[in-house]
């Protein structure tokens, strides 16, 4: 974690990855549940679906959670859960923005 991380990531969620859904029976499977530092905020802020390999990009919602962090794990489709949250909630968007000036590794907005 960078120096900038460690100082301003102070709370941390679980995240389970999205590994396949079987559209035959309904169910959703995902993988092992790792731990990320973030931040969180409560906002409903209207949100374009960024989508995957087989989501619908385009679509837009409004969001029910933003989280900040710097790991760039977590990605569409996958299950976080924090402290403030109310139980597992689907990452519906990832957004990256550059911190090169401040010679640093990007840093990532997920919103649920």
């Amino acid at each position: 974690m960078s120096k900038i991380a460690a100082w301003s990531y102070k709370n941390t969620a679980k995240v389970r990855p999205f590994v396949s859904r079987d559209d035959w029976n309904g169910t959703t499977n995902y993988g092992t549940e790792y731990e990320i530092a973030c931040n969180w905020t409560a906002n409903g802020e209207q949100v374009r679906e960024m989508g995957g390999k087989a989501g619908a990009g385009g679509a837009e919602f409004v969001s029910k959670h933003i989280i900040y962090t710097e790991d760039a794990r977590p990605k569409y489709l996958d299950l976080i859960m924090f402290d403030g949250s109310d139980g597992w909630e689907e990452i519906r968007a990832v957004m990256a923005w550059d911190m090169a000036m401040f010679n640093d590794t990007p840093d990532y907005k997920l919103a649920t």
